[in-house]
């Protein structure tokens, strides 16, 4: 009896440990499933992680255990099972911004955990200010971006941006790189990334030689529909302009230098008095800069974005638009910028280890420009004369001032038009291999189509002058000459990526991340022009234009780059940080024997904040990292075949045969069989 009740106490209590507990795992921010949770059972070993969707299966527990839940960047919470077999948690995320996950190359990291050099902005410090291009954004909030505007005309005031002052650097916008951000509606952009040294830009080689900006777009969260719509009317004013003279000052300054150079008053006494009572339309006292500028002129932004999911499907959708309009005080219909853009993330789970997202993305730009840039505008506004008023009086255009006020009449001077389409596609599927543990494979699919139509219509126009005697104006000329231009361009890319992602924490304290990426790229574009001039009838067709002295023109070309890319992120206890990362890159524009370059980065970092002699000693410091980098980039950047001896076409013309005109080929010549890549180090600190 003794030895029965022994054995009947000893399997009633493996009964009770081989309870099996599992549940889901949430952000109690948005109610989205967190992965890589660990759930461990209070006082043992035992423990498991989250999978992508939030969920885990830990066995072993009895019915007075407890489970801790734990992740970086959220609060810790234990819960006792009280004989429950299913447990769902939400975690509340800390304040602390050490615990972010940041966007890097190819994937991500915890920002306690990087030793390269990066820095992020955020949504919410991206849509504080609309604006009609988000890089205009960036300005002073990251550092080491150096952003320069050139131009503020609608359309055009994209700044141009380098990192570090090492030229234009290389957009990547959701893991594709080569893609432009400038035009993307502000509120669908969740982060921006700059990874700013060799180290953390290594892994896009060739590419990244200037530093790597990478734009992450807004995705789905698990919870009901959530819609939002944003509608913002600003207005825009010229904060400073240098002011301009009047028609007295003038006449003044005049005398005075003609004087300073020995020669006589240009002006008497009765004239500049004239010039300051302004009732004499022969001596008109005209405010140039109040006939081209306005005072100010209306920006308007709006989209409608829906955004929600459940466990296998979360979605974000996104309608939006701007319309701006430039300070000139354009005759008619004003010169204007429009943007289109709408924007589709879909992430679907297929089963528990197969997700596959769908991105779409569409934009269209259309621009209404007078034929003169505006910095051309700007230096005809500057060049007038306030004693010469614009028109005659019968309202034609005056000679004086060389009748440049002409160009803010689209009808009188003619027309730019720009209408820009772009396309973009994205599928993805990311599987995660049941049999390996933190093992999983990614393949995405990218293609991108892009379309541009100009349209360039300058118009001749006549000068006049006042006939007093007859009281009409009179042709005394011209300027420019009716002139059509067609311009069309088109390209195409596409993109495939191969990935295998390893992911795995040993005893707790030891963290490997590994990357192996094959990624391969074709791009393709070419280009159309069209030219007639002297048109009879003043038509804004090209068939309308007389034949003889027409021209056309054109290109094509093509390009592509095949590369393989690896990483390898090791922590101890999230105190001794190291990263290693490469980027084989082979690029046609240079013979076989040099094709292939391999560019690499490495990285180390101390977080001596972790270090017991500054925890007990310096309480108020909570992040002090010792980081060291070196990384090697490369750059392709230069003409395509030099290796190869080629030609000119068309290049010279030849008489044949009679009086027939034949276009020759010259040599373009002699190749450079050693030509290969440009390269660069940098050490970071």
């Amino acid at each position: 009896m003794t030895l029965l009740g022994c054995f009947l106490l000893i399997a009633s209590k493996d009964g009770v440990r081989a309870q099996t507990v599992s549940g889901t795992v949430l952000s109690a921010t948005d109610n989205q499933p967190l992965n890589d949770v660990t759930v461990q059972l209070e006082g043992s070993k035992r423990a498991t992680t989250t999978d992508g969707s939030g969920r885990y299966s830990l066995s072993g527990a009895s019915v007075n255990d407890s489970l801790t839940f734990s992740f970086v960047g959220y609060q810790s919470q234990t819960v006792t099972i009280n004989g429950r077999s299913s447990i769902n948690i939400s975690l509340q995320a800390t304040a602390s911004s050490l615990d972010q996950v940041v966007v890097v190359g190819y994937g991500t990291q915890k920002k306690v955990n990087l030793t390269g050099s990066v820095a992020t902005v955020s949504a919410k410090d991206l849509s504080v200010v609309p604006t009609a291009s988000v890089s205009t954004l960036l300005a002073g909030k990251l550092p080491g971006l150096i952003a320069v505007q050139s131009s503020g005309e609608p359309g055009l005031d994209n700044p141009s941006l380098s990192i570090r002052g090492f030229g234009q650097a290389l957009v990547v916008v959701d893991n594709i790189p080569g893609r432009d951000f400038t035009r993307l509606d502000p509120s669908e952009i969740e982060s921006i990334t700059v990874l700013k040294d060799a180290a953390s830009a290594a892994v896009y080689g060739v590419s990244g030689g200037n530093g790597v900006i990478l734009v992450t777009t807004k995705r789905g969260t698990i919870g009901k529909p959530q819609l939002n719509y944003q509608f913002n009317y600003g207005l825009q004013h010229v904060t400073r302009y240098p002011k301009f003279v009047n028609s007295e000052q003038y006449a003044i300054l005049k005398n005075e230098a003609s004087v300073n150079l020995g020669g006589p008053i240009i002006y008497t006494p009765e004239q500049i008095g004239k010039y300051r009572e302004g009732t004499d339309p022969l001596y008109p006292n005209f405010n140039y800069y109040n006939h081209y500028v306005r005072d100010y002129t209306p920006q308007v932004q709006q989209n409608i974005s829906v955004r929600g999911g459940s466990k296998n499907i979360k979605y974000y959708f996104l309608l939006g638009g701007i319309s701006q309009t430039s300070m000139w005080k354009v005759k008619g219909d004003p010169q204007d910028f429009k943007n289109y853009n709408f924007k589709s993330n879909v992430d679907a789970r297929i089963n528990d280890d197969l997700d596959i997202s769908v991105d779409v993305s569409a934009n269209s730009q259309y621009r209404n420009n007078l034929i003169q840039s505006a910095y051309l505008m700007s230096s005809w506004m500057q060049y007038s004369w306030p004693i010469f008023a614009p028109t005659t009086p019968d309202g034609q255009t005056a000679s004086t001032n060389y009748g440049l006020t002409a160009y803010l009449d689209r009808d009188l001077s003619g027309y730019i038009k720009m209408r820009e389409n772009t396309l973009q596609g994205n599928v993805s599927l990311n599987y995660k291999i049941p049999f390996a543990k933190g093992l999983s494979a990614k393949v995405t699919f990218a293609r991108d189509l892009y379309y541009n139509n100009e349209k360039d219509w300058l118009k001749k126009y006549l000068t006049y002058n006042w006939d007093e005697t007859n009281k009409k104006s009179v042709v005394v000329g011209s300027r420019g000459v009716d002139n059509l231009t067609l311009l069309n361009s088109s390209s195409e890319a596409s993109r495939i990526q191969t990935s295998l992602n390893y992911s795995k924490t040993l005893l707790q304290k030891h963290t490997i991340n590994a990357l192996l990426l094959y990624e391969e790229s074709v791009v393709s574009a070419d280009n159309f022009n069209a030219t007639r001039q002297g048109y009879v009838v003043p038509i804004d067709q090209i068939f309308a234009g007389p034949t003889i002295n027409q021209t056309t023109g054109g290109g094509a070309s093509d390009n592509g780059r095949q590369s393989v890319v690896g990483r390898l992120n090791y922590d101890f206890d999230s105190k001794y940080l190291f990263e290693y990362s490469f980027r084989y890159d082979g690029s046609p524009k240079f013979p076989p024997e040099t094709r292939w370059g391999y560019f690499s980065g490495i990285s180390g970092g101390w977080r001596l904040s972790e270090e017991n002699f500054i925890k007990d000693n310096f309480k108020a410091i909570n992040n002090l990292k010792l980081r060291l980098s070196w990384g090697k980039l490369g750059n392709d950047n230069t003409g395509a075949f030099q290796y190869l001896t080629g030609f000119l076409y068309p290049s010279q013309s030849y008489i044949l045969g009679g009086t027939t005109v034949t276009n020759g080929m010259v040599s373009s010549g002699s190749p450079n069989p050693n030509i290969t890549w440009e390269t660069s180090e940098t050490y970071n600190a």
